[in-house]
């Protein structure tokens, strides 16, 4: 069984390729809050179990073993964000103090009732597809909100941040997941991006724009 301190790395890992394409020992250190000689250890550990892939001057990665069970502990994340949301009156941004120190305790059995307890559910509330019970996840063609051209519609696949009060103004300006809107301006110099939504136009910052994940539409 896993450590609550190598769920976090292997979590830290699978983010950050996610997002970035690679990850490297500074990323960790900065996203964690950890030295890199502490972070340069642990991955040192996890790569000599066989969860991570990491190579002198090289960036880190997930082995197999290592993918699939960060897959698993993101699952129970997700899944106790979904059940907090729906089942306990929680919004979408205050979840992540509790389901942080929730998914390191929960049982694989409890996480398999909770999933069957909400209809099996293929996304958390902030759109984030849940793994399978193997730790698979499923990959989704999506593309930052910045990244769109003016005049596409696309569709809101994830919120793609932790900060809770970038998290908070997000969802107050109507960029939920499964929300539709159309790119209708793109201001020069990272000027705001002008998007239609909610039958209104809302000019949004690049920074928020480019953690906001769509689907193109048309």
């Amino acid at each position: 069984m896993l450590s609550e301190s190598s769920e976090m790395y292997l979590q830290t890992v699978f983010r950050l390729v996610e997002k970035n394409g690679e990850a490297t020992v500074g990323q960790i250190a900065e996203v964690m809050g950890h030295s890199l000689s502490t972070v340069s250890e642990k991955v040192r550990k996890l790569t000599e179990q066989g969860l991570l892939v990491h190579e002198w001057r090289e960036g880190v990665s997930l082995s197999e073993s290592g993918r699939r069970a960060a897959g698993k502990v993101l699952r129970k994340r997700r899944l106790i964000e979904t059940f907090l949301v729906r089942m306990a009156g929680y919004s979408p941004y205050e979840v992540h103090e509790d389901a942080c120190r929730l998914e390191h305790v929960v049982s694989e059995r409890l996480t398999d009732a909770l999933d069957n307890m909400l209809d099996y559910p293929d996304r958390d509330p902030h759109g984030h597809p849940i793994p399978s019970q193997e730790g698979e996840v499923e990959q989704v063609a999506t593309l930052p909100l910045s990244a769109a051209e003016p005049g596409e519609k696309v569709r809101v696949a994830v919120i793609s941040v932790t900060d809770v009060e970038m998290m908070k103004y997000i969802d107050q300006l109507g960029f939920r997941p499964d929300s539709t809107c159309t790119i209708v301006e793109k201001k020069p110099f990272d000027g705001p991006v002008i998007v239609a939504i909610n039958g209104k136009e809302t000019p949004i910052a690049v920074s928020l724009a480019s953690v906001i994940l769509v689907e193109r539409l048309s």
